[in-house]
């Protein structure tokens, strides 16, 4: 910390380094009124033994009043696409928080995911191991 003047000035140039720009899967608006964003997740290993019921019951618990979820697996068993239908604009920015809580609970509670958009788990802040939480 430095001190300018009386104010405390803290140097973030090395914070900003870490900085990870991600990049949403575009949401397409839909002639029904709908939004459809699809999110690809590759997990750490194949998901063997998955029924078309337990990817059911995943989109049910992924789901939320505003949007609906459809999990679907691919043929190779490691990678996944969580199909969003948004009931809104979603550019409205208010699915962030919902996305994120998505991610999370696929990874905490379904299978280890170990991309995200092409991306390491760790480039999403949902996914990261906080210091509070290792």
């Amino acid at each position: 910390m430095n001190s300018q003047e009386g104010f405390v000035v803290d140097d973030y140039s090395k914070d900003a380094a870490n900085i990870v720009k991600v990049v949403f899967p575009e949401a397409k608006a839909q002639e029904d009124g709908t939004w459809v964003q699809e999110w690809r997740i590759r997990t750490v290993g194949a998901v063997n033994l998955v029924s078309d019921d337990d990817l059911a019951r995943l989109g049910q618990s992924l789901s939320q009043p505003d949007f609906w979820v459809q999990p679907v697996r691919s043929p190779a068993g490691d990678s996944f696409v969580l199909r969003v239908v948004m009931f809104s604009d979603a550019k409205q920015g208010r699915f962030l928080l919902h996305s994120y809580g998505m991610l999370r609970f696929f990874d905490e509670h379904f299978a280890r995911i170990a991309f995200v958009e092409d991306r390491p788990r760790n480039d999403w802040s949902a996914l990261r191991a906080w210091p509070s939480q290792e």
